[in-house]
């Protein structure tokens, strides 16, 4: 339908102001917030003529009953039936069919409690009309209200026929699980959900995704496979099974999925994930690509400059790449993160002391751990040793527990720079069991391999070594 082209159109306009509103500064939200009016004048235009089309639709109807007789309205609902493939028909009285298709209407402009008031009313005169019924679940699921959705859906498991709604059902018992942090009954309702109809797609995404997020990468993957099966143009399916194999160390597979979500991806907000995830697998000349080809559509989003930058950085193009973060930090000049990019730049291109200064600000300013870290490389560079221990023992004696693993890090760097190996050991071993900083284990590691260590160095290295 061209309304849902239309809809998908204002969407994505509303998508790309959220994510410039993390970054505008103030005259850019005042355009930004004109955009948000301009738009809900449209939204309330929609509403007001589709609202007014509803009412010449019932006055209509509504002569038709005038006739004499109860004339019915047909609500088709497509079987699942795989041997007969019926159509199924729902005979309603026009006053309960007009209720139905005002939900629907509700529903598709995304006014859920209206939506719910509509099929409530339906289920009200029509209490086994299981299509109403799961509207009116949807409608509470999408309105926040869980507890009155859990009950809708469960109610729909239990009494309906439809396989397509039963799976659904579970599906979405499924997503109120996972909402409220119960993982592993989410992936229960995935089960039941791909038992009673195998081709409910989005049952299989969820519970993929659900396998991701509890860290399950292999099996999470296997997931994505499957659904790529039926799939395989689904770009978020594409970009969750990399990202699944990347957890894993597959990373040729990781880079593989990404090129082909690449090759076929359309929307913006695709391609910005595309090119972050290049960044996160070390594909560095890939990344700095698909930033590129991002500009015309996000030439005023910090986060795309600061990641080409970063990218070019790490490619060897350390001229380009200030320039990169130059424009970041014309975009977000609040933002530490960047600052401290930039920064990080100069100091690996031997400007110690404006990197120093530009850490130092941040660090002051925000209590940015990065930007202390930034100023004890600084000093280090420059040989002032004792001023590097002092910002260290800071934070050695911080209350907040990521700081303290910081100074454990930056302690042991220091005591290796000084050939205290034996004193370093404990302060990376400290650094790597509390998680966080990867190269604890790294130096870790090589402390145990020169001490004769080798299955300790193994486990302090294995994070690094690519999977079998």
């Amino acid at each position: 339908m061209l309304l849902s082209y239309y809809f998908a159109g204002l969407n994505e306009r509303i998508g790309k102001i959220k994510e410039r509103m993390a970054v505008a500064q103030e005259e850019e939200k005042t355009k930004l917030y004109h955009t948000v009016l301009q738009l809900r004048q449209i939204s309330d235009k929609v509403v007001e003529e589709w609202l007014n089309f509803e009412e010449q639709l019932v006055e209509v109807q509504r002569m038709f009953e005038s006739m004499g007789g109860e004339p019915f309205d047909a609500l088709e609902l497509q079987s699942v039936d795989e041997e007969t493939e019926d159509v199924q028909e729902i005979y309603l009285p026009y006053p309960l069919a007009a209720q139905f298709r005002r939900g629907q209407g509700y529903f598709m402009l995304s006014m859920y409690r209206e939506a719910v008031e509509s099929f409530n009313q339906v289920i009200e005169e029509a209490p086994d009309v299981a299509v109403a019924r799961l509207y009116l679940a949807f409608g509470f699921l999408m309105s926040g209200r869980l507890d009155m959705a859990y009950r809708q859906f469960r109610l729909l498991t239990e009494t309906c026929e439809h396989a397509f709604i039963r799976a659904a059902s579970y599906n979405a018992l499924g997503c109120i699980s996972a909402l409220e942090n119960n993982a592993e009954q989410g992936l229960l309702w995935f089960e039941h959900a791909l038992a009673v109809f195998p081709d409910l797609t989005d049952a299989t995404y969820n519970q993929a995704l659900t396998l991701y997020q509890l860290r399950r990468y292999k099996e999470a993957a296997e997931a994505c496979a499957s659904l790529l099966e039926k799939e395989k143009d689904d770009v978020e399916a594409l970009l969750l099974a990399s990202a699944s194999h990347a957890k894993s160390k597959h990373t040729e597979e990781a880079c593989g999925l990404l090129g082909r979500a690449e090759a076929i991806a359309r929307q913006a907000k695709h391609r910005k994930r595309i090119a972050c995830a290049y960044e996160q697998l070390g594909r560095f000349m890939d990344a700095a690509r698909c930033y590129r080809e991002l500009l015309p559509d996000y030439r005023n989003d910090a986060s795309v400059w600061h990641g080409l930058g970063w990218s070019l950085w790490q490619n060897g193009q350390a001229d380009k790449a200030l320039s990169c973060l130059k424009c970041a930090l014309t975009l977000a000049p609040e933002q530490p993160d960047y600052a401290c990019s930039y920064a990080w730049v100069l100091l690996c291109e031997g400007e110690c002391g404006r990197a120093g200064r530009i850490f130092e600000r941040i660090a002051r300013k925000y209590n940015q751990p990065l930007a202390w870290a930034g100023m004890v490389e600084a000093l280090l560079k420059q040989q002032r040793i004792s001023e590097a221990q002092a910002l260290i023992d800071g934070l050695l004696a911080a209350e907040v527990s990521h700081v303290r693993t910081l100074g454990h890090y930056l302690q042991g760097r220091i005591l290796l720079l000084q050939g205290k190996r034996e004193e370093a050991l404990p302060h990376f071993s400290a650094s790597h069991a509390a998680g966080g900083i990867r190269e604890s284990g790294l130096y870790a590691g090589l402390l145990h391999y020169t001490d004769g260590a080798y299955e300790e160095a193994y486990e302090r290295w294995k994070e690094w070594m690519p999977a079998p």
